[in-house]
């Protein structure tokens, strides 16, 4: 079982990597259907 501070810790690590995927492509704007998928790869593991 994760401490409270773990699992902050693990949030913060899941959000960083989330704006390093999405500050890939400075010039792009996403819809939200484009970020659900973003997301929806992240979570699962696959590569966008």
């Amino acid at each position: 079982m994760l401490t409270e501070k773990e699992i902050v810790i693990v949030q913060k690590a899941t959000v960083y990597d989330l704006k390093r995927i999405i500050r890939e492509k400075p010039d792009k704007t996403y819809t939200p259907e484009e970020l659900d998928k973003i997301f929806d790869a992240y979570i699962t593991g696959v590569e966008q």
